[in-house]
């Protein structure tokens, strides 16, 4: 699969990686010298498709304007994006674990 670049040109703006988490990020959104914003997101997947002929492999893609308020989020200051970045991991890790308990439970009730 081919994942997020560290750096993305996107908009007019630059966007670096800062922080990664399994699939929660924080990048840096560069508007000019003095001012940065953070983008904090959920890593969406999208699955191998075929366009014109030509193959898209599975590949990570960057939040587009309407994932903003459901599964990303845009602060003014790191801190800030870092809390957010925190809730986030706590939320992906909740659901991974309620996952896994499902399948345990499946698995037990087959035995």
């Amino acid at each position: 699969m081919n994942p997020l670049p560290l750096i993305i040109r996107k908009n007019g703006f630059t966007y670096t990686q800062i922080l990664r988490e399994g699939r929660s990020c924080i990048y840096e959104q560069r508007v000019t010298e003095e001012l940065s914003y953070f983008e904090i997101f959920t890593v969406k997947i999208k699955p191998t498709t075929i366009i014109h002929g030509k193959i898209l492999h599975e590949r990570e893609v960057f939040p587009g304007n309407n994932d903003f308020g459901k599964t990303a989020w845009s602060c003014r200051t790191l801190e800030d994006a870092m809390i957010r970045f925190e809730k986030l991991i706590k939320q992906q890790t909740h659901y991974t674990n309620s996952i896994q308990n499902n399948i345990n439970n499946i698995k037990t009730k087959k035995r």
